[in-house]
């Protein structure tokens, strides 16, 4: 009996002694640490330089606001009037945006991917990206390739944006009416899913270099739907 309890007495303080440790090995670190911050929010609270950033916290910036994070080697940041939510993936970093503009530079082998009115943005390639995106109204987004290409996806389109150009992108543009013939004719439709094209690029300065559009047609270019 005396050697039952002095074996239980000795399991017990291990257990006491081990269960820190435990804990901390299965709490997730901190996603990020924030550099900047003015004018900005983490969460509910008033952020500052040095706050750790942890995986599903919100970020936010009033109106004259500016808040940077830094994730691994990568960095993103919010302009004024913006809020994101951010998420940890491999490599990298996941930005949920709500609203305004996020930018971000990334590394090689490092990707940051960007979430916008349904839409998805990351680097084309493991190579330097420098990138900025806007949500300029319910379902239109503006796109700044500064260094490298973008990949983009809506949906099951998809579409590489090259860098050194500027892109305005309308996303469920709305169907086009199609000619139809015979009083009981149906009415037939062409849905414009996504159209996008160039409103200034870098090295030319033009302002718009090209219309592009994403349809199941192959009816060639036309304006994109305005918002």
């Amino acid at each position: 009996m005396f050697l039952f309890h002095r074996t239980l007495a000795i399991l017990l303080v291990f257990t006491l002694c081990m269960y820190p440790l435990l804990c901390r090995a299965g709490a997730k670190g901190p996603l990020g640490i924030l550099t900047q911050a003015y004018e900005a929010r983490l969460n509910e609270a008033a952020a500052f330089p040095g706050l750790s950033v942890f995986e599903g916290e919100d970020v936010s910036t009033e109106a004259e606001g500016r808040l940077a994070v830094r994730v691994g080697r990568a960095t993103v940041w919010l302009a004024g009037s913006s809020g994101a939510t951010l998420h940890g993936i491999d490599s990298g970093a996941h930005v949920d945006l709500t609203a305004g503009t996020v930018s971000f530079t990334s590394p090689e082998n490092g990707i940051v991917e960007i979430h916008a009115e349904e839409a998805f943005l990351r680097p084309e390639k493991n190579q330097l990206t420098h990138a900025e995106v806007t949500i300029l109204a319910p379902t239109v987004l503006q796109v700044r390739a500064r260094r490298g290409d973008l990949a983009f996806r809506y949906r099951e389109e998809f579409q590489v944006l090259p860098e050194g150009a500027t892109y305005r992108i309308y996303l469920d543009s709305p169907a086009e009416p199609q000619d139809t013939t015979g009083s009981g004719a149906q009415k037939s439709t062409r849905l414009r899913k996504v159209s996008y094209f160039v409103v200034g690029t870098a090295g030319a300065g033009l302002a718009a270099w090209g219309i592009y559009e994403f349809t199941h047609s192959g009816s060639g270019m036309e304006s994109p739907a305005k918002p």
